[in-house]
C-alpha cells in the first residue's frame, strides 16, 4: 500500500465524485417519488439512481480504504529528519524537489537545526577551523536527540543526512550511544557526488536499521564483489594547522581505507580492471587535530576493497551487508595494530557511512578502537584533511574531543 502516499490526489478524486453522484441523486429524488411506478419513464430513473447511488457507495468506500492505509503507511514510515549539513565547498546538491515531495511520504517532517548561528547548518571548513568539527557533531547530535525524545516515541525516526562521511558516522556513533533504545531508520536520499548519480524513489524503498540483527552476508548478497584487501606504503608528508599533540609518537601512522566502489582516493589511482604496476606514493595530509607523529617517515594504507556489480552501483539492499563487513574489518585491524595512530579514509555511498557509525554506537560493539581519526578530501588543495572529529570510543567519553 505505499503507492498510497503518492497519490493523495486520487482520494480527494474520488470523495469529490461522491458528493457530486449524491448530489445529483437526491436533486433528482423528489421528482422520482412524485411519478408512478406504472410509468417505464419512472422505473428507469429508478434503475438509473440505484446504480448511481450504488457507483457512490463504492467509490466512498474505496476512498475511506484509501485513506485508511495511507494513514497506516504514513504512521510505518513515521518522521522523517531532515539533516542538511552542506559543507560550503560542495557542489550544488539541488534537494528541494526532493524535500518538497517528502510531506507526502512521511507523518510528520522535521528539519533538524544545525550547529551554525541561529540554527543554520556550518560550513564545515576545512582550514584551521577543521579543528571545531567535534563541538559542531555534538551540538548537531543534541539538536537532533532533543527533538527525537520529544515525537511520538511509537514511530519509526527516519534519517535524510547531508553531511560529510566523516559527519555523518560521528553523528550516527553519538546518538546511538547517547540513547540506547533510539532506532534509526535510514532512508537513501538523492545523491550527486562522486559515485554517481543516484534519485531514489521513496514510496518503492523501505529503510535500513543498522547494529541490530546480522544481515545476509556480502558473499551470499553479491559474490562478484568480493572483499579484497591490499597493504601500500607511502611517504607521509604532514602540514601541521593546529600545534601537534605533546603526547610521545605512536608507533606508526596507519590508515585504513575503505573504498567500496572504482573511485580515486588520495595518491591511489582509479581501480582499474587490469592489473597495473604498483606507483611510488606519496600522501599528503593537512592536520586540524593536532596528531602526534609517528617514528617512521612512512605510512602503511591498509585497504579493504569491494567492487559493486558491474553496472557500477552497489544495490540499496547490500548497503547493510557492507556496513557490517567494513565494522568486523575495522575492529579487526585495529586489533593488530594495537599502539598506531588510525586514520579512516573511506569512498562510500553516503548512507554508508551513517549506517558505520549507527553500528560502532551500539554497546556490543565491544572491539571498535579508541581513536580513529577521519581522512576528508579537500579538493580545492587535493589534499586530505584530518579534521578534530574523533570516530572512536574516546569521544563517547568526551563528547567534544577536548
Amino acid at each position: 500500500w505505499s503507492w498510497t502516499v503518492g497519490r493523495s490526489w486520487l482520494i480527494t478524486a474520488l470523495s469529490a465524485s461522491v458528493t457530486l453522484i449524491l448530489g445529483a441523486v437526491l436533486g433528482a429524488l423528489p421528482a422520482l417519488l412524485a411519478g408512478s411506478w406504472q410509468d417505464p419513464q419512472t422505473r428507469d430513473q429508478t434503475w438509473v439512481l440505484i446504480g448511481f447511488a450504488a457507483v457512490s457507495l463504492l467509490a466512498a468506500v474505496t476512498a475511506l480504504m484509501l485513506y485508511r492505509k495511507r494513514r497506516w503507511v504514513l504512521r510505518q514510515n513515521g518522521t522523517a529528519y531532515i539533516v542538511q549539513e552542506q559543507a560550503a565547498l560542495w557542489d550544488g546538491q539541488d534537494e528541494k524537489p526532493f524535500l518538497d515531495s517528502a510531506g507526502r511520504y512521511f507523518a510528520r517532517v522535521i528539519r533538524v537545526p544545525g550547529p551554525g548561528r541561529l540554527g543554520r547548518s556550518w560550513d564545515w571548513p576545512l582550514g584551521a577551523d577543521a579543528a571545531r568539527w567535534d563541538g559542531k557533531v555534538t551540538d548537531l547530535a543534541h539538536s537532533f536527540l532533543a527533538l527525537a525524545l520529544d515525537d511520538n516515541q511509537d514511530t519509526p525516526n527516519g534519517m535524510f543526512m547531508w553531511a560529510w562521511w566523516a559527519v555523518a558516522a560521528a553523528f550516527g556513533m553519538r546518538v546511538t550511544a547517547a540513547h540506547r533504545d533510539l532506532v534509526l531508520d535510514v532512508w537513501q536520499r538523492p545523491s550527486h557526488g562522486r559515485a554517481g548519480h543516484i534519485e531514489p524513489f521513496t514510496r518503492q524503498q523501505r529503510p535500513h536499521q543498522f547494529g541490530y540483527a546480522d544481515p545476509v552476508p556480502l558473499a551470499e548478497l553479491l559474490p562478484e564483489s568480493a572483499l579484497r584487501e591490499f597493504t601500500w606504503t607511502a611517504e607521509l608528508r604532514t602540514t601541521h594547522l593546529v600545534p601537534a599533540a605533546s603526547p610521545p609518537a605512536a608507533d606508526r601512522i596507519s590508515v585504513l581505507l575503505l573504498r567500496l566502489g572504482h573511485e580515486r582516493w588520495g595518491p591511489l589511482p582509479h581501480v582499474h580492471t587490469e592489473p597495473r604496476p604498483a606507483p611510488a606514493l606519496q600522501l599528503n595530509i593537512n592536520d586540524a587535530a593536532g596528531l602526534p607523529p609517528g617514528k617512521s617517515p612512512d605510512v602503511t594504507i591498509h585497504e579493504l576493497r569491494c567492487l559493486p556489480p558491474q553496472n557500477g552501483r552497489f544495490p540499496w539492499e547490500a548497503v547493510p551487508s557492507l556496513v557490517a563487513a567494513s565494522a568486523d574489518w575495522i575492529e579487526r585491524k585495529a586489533n593488530e595494530l594495537a599502539g598506531d595512530t588510525l586514520l579512516l579514509g573511506t569512498t562510500m555511498l553516503p548512507e554508508t557511512a551513517l549506517g558505520l557509525g549507527i553500528t560502532a554506537g551500539q554497546v556490543h560493539r565491544t572491539g571498535w578502537p579508541e581513536n580513529l581519526w577521519p581522512l576528508v578530501y579537500h579538493r580545492d588543495t587535493d589534499a586530505l584533511v584530518v579534521p578534530r572529529l574523533n570516530l572512536g570510543t574516546a569521544a563517547l567519553r568526551d563528547p567534544d574531543g577536548k
